[in-house]
């Protein structure tokens, strides 16, 4: 409750600074205040393309973060019983995270339709932050326990579903707490830059290009809750599945 209490404490410190600013900006075309957002937000989900929106960018983001999850800890666990997997990957990982998101979906556009821009791009920016969080504590295991497998023996599933997934826990939460921004704000770039229609990225162009910075900051907090939402949702999974050493 206390932290609770803390966390409401300094959200609303904040709300009132951006309050505060907005006052002194005094111009809604550059800056609009959390009341006026909140009023905005209201009249978006009034309209009845609100939903399918939200279901469009949703379920492109969140299918490529899942799978990006679920192709993270398969390679991570190929990369390390095989070192030269893992030599092999180092090249182009390393170039998807140094390109930037932009330039990604330039290149994409030329290959790919606007309506699968958002899952490849939030697929490529979140993958190589599963697959190098898993390696890592991969890695990092103890190397008693996996002698102790090998000397009894334990086939490579138990391995992996009694050692190497406990093993990597932390490594799991972290990874996916990270990994969901990343996948919401490369996703709905993506979306803004190709101009896919139908989407969160859409609309807030629309919205700029409309001079409705209203709408703009009530698209930008509706994302801001959606991956919040969705953040704090396989987290309590992860705890759930993981927490035992069950899988």
């Amino acid at each position: 409750m206390k932290k609770r209490l803390e966390k409401l404490f300094f959200l609303c410190f904040w709300l009132l600074i951006w309050e505060l600013f907005t006052r002194l900006v005094n111009n809604s075309f550059i800056l609009v205040g959390p009341l006026e957002t909140v009023r905005h937000m209201a009249i978006l989900m009034g309209r009845a393309s609100f939903t399918g929106v939200l279901y469009f960018s949703s379920v492109r983001i969140l299918s490529s973060y899942l799978l990006a999850f679920l192709l993270g800890l398969v390679f991570a666990f190929f990369a390390y019983r095989y070192p030269f997997l893992e030599s092999l990957m180092e090249a182009p990982l390393f170039l998807l995270r140094s390109l930037p998101v932009a330039s990604f979906v330039i290149i994409l556009l030329f290959f790919l339709g606007r309506g699968s821009l958002s899952f490849f791009i939030s697929f490529w920016m979140s993958f190589p932050v599963f697959y190098f969080n898993f390696l890592e504590g991969l890695k990092n295991l103890d190397r008693d326990i996996l002698e102790m497998a090998k000397l009894f023996r334990f086939s490579l599933w138990n391995r992996f579903r009694y050692i190497f997934i406990p093993g990597i826990y932390p490594q799991i939460l972290s990874s996916a707490k990270l990994a969901m921004g990343l996948s919401w704000k490369s996703g709905i770039a993506a979306e803004l830059i190709g101009q896919v229609r139908q989407s969160i990225g859409y609309q807030l162009m629309d919205a700029k290009v409309s001079l409705e910075m209203g709408d703009v900051f009530a698209w930008s907090i509706i994302m801001i809750a959606l991956s919040q939402f969705f953040e704090w949702l396989v987290l309590f999974l992860l705890k759930k599945i993981f927490s035992k050493g069950s899988v």
